[in-house]
């Protein structure tokens, strides 16, 4: 994905594994320190009475987000802890799985290299075999009955951690797969999308028409190829600005999207539209309505109404065959400029097959 993206993945998980695991392993130590010093094992409640120590210092660690120490210490601490307490309570007490937790919880730190983790992992390992091979009765020993609930007591937490690792990874990755998802739709919009008003810019939207042309040809239905040009647009922005000016083109091009032609902003004050209809007849008089809508629409400008008419210019074709583009737009161009010399505010349209 890249390096934003690892970036952004690591910032969410090391913060959410490391207040996460710092809370649970807090939690889980107090347990041990109730439980030993009940069990007057006083060697492992005095350990676990350092442990809660570190884990609350650490809960700074994580505010402060120094996560590279806080796994240091985590993995001295936990590696250190399940040795001491093997040796004295003996290997079915199953402590040593904290070990497998450490080894397998290495692997989802972003934030440190493939030869540390490696290199950790084989550490932890080797301490592990060095338990099993070793390691079989403790210095103290317990009841069956409460070795047994240690035991499980132990195993359940090295799963919780493991499972909790397991879905903290996964939740990251997908919150930041969805912020890619929306980024990149933003930035499809930005390039496919005129800035001030919102239309396809000219790239996209002569694709967009090209397609549509393609489709109507394959259903035999009659289009159209139309500019539509804001008439005295100069007079605009000469009597009230260029802010006045984007007004209008936002203004206009507001209208334009109410009717289903793919609309482009073509450049300047001329846009580009493309039309499907029954017959020819059926999209001019679609593009009269657009126009008629544009007189009417109340357009105001620091208290000035202002009167915005457009000149269309349309070319038509039967949907028998496709036709370039670049052809259409000059043959409907020809047809805007013949109807701005005979007046302005209306349509020009040659309906050629």
């Amino acid at each position: 994905m890249g390096t934003a993206y690892e970036e952004r993945r690591g910032t969410l998980y090391n913060y959410r594994i490391t207040l996460y695991g710092n809370a649970l392993a807090w939690l889980i130590h107090v347990v041990f320190f109730v439980t030993f010093l009940q069990l007057d094992v006083m060697i492992l409640a005095w350990s676990n009475v350092a442990s809660i120590l570190y884990y609350t210092i650490s809960f700074y660690f994580v505010h402060k987000r120094y996560y590279r120490t806080f796994f240091i210490g985590l993995f001295v601490e936990v590696v250190y802890n399940a040795i001491i307490s093997t040796i004295v309570l003996g290997w079915d007490a199953n402590v040593h799985y904290f070990i497998i937790m450490v080894a397998y919880g290495m692997f989802f730190m972003p934030n440190v290299n493939r030869g540390t983790r490696v290199a950790t992992t084989g550490l932890a390992m080797a301490i592990y075999s060095s338990l099993y091979l070793f390691v079989t009765e403790g210095t103290h020993l317990l009841a069956t009955s409460i070795e047994q609930a240690l035991g499980l007591f132990c195993l359940l937490s090295t799963i919780g951690l493991i499972a909790g690792l397991s879905f903290i990874f996964e939740g990251s990755v997908v919150e930041v797969t969805n912020e890619l998802e929306r980024t990149n739709e933003r930035l499809h919009t930005l390039a496919s999308r005129d800035g001030l008003t919102g239309l396809y810019n000219r790239l996209t939207g002569t694709a967009r028409i090209e397609d549509g042309i393609q489709r109507a040809v394959q259903t035999g239905q009659p289009y159209a190829v139309a500019i539509a040009d804001i008439d005295h647009f100069k007079a605009f922005n000469e009597q009230h600005g260029h802010d006045c000016g984007d007004l209008v083109l936002r203004q206009v091009a507001k209208t334009l999207t109410w009717s289903d032609a793919v609309c482009v902003r073509w450049g300047g004050e001329e846009f580009l539209l493309f039309l499907v209809g029954e017959t020819e007849n059926d999209i001019n008089g679609r593009l009269d309505e657009l126009r008629r809508r544009i007189n009417a629409t109340e357009t105001i400008y620091e208290g000035c109404r202002l009167h915005v008419t457009m000149t269309i210019g349309v070319a038509h074709r039967s949907g028998s065959a496709p036709e370039a583009v670049e052809r259409l737009v000059k043959e409907a161009d020809d047809r805007l400029r013949a109807g701005k010399q005979a007046g302005k505010d209306r349509i020009i349209s040659s309906i050629s097959s």
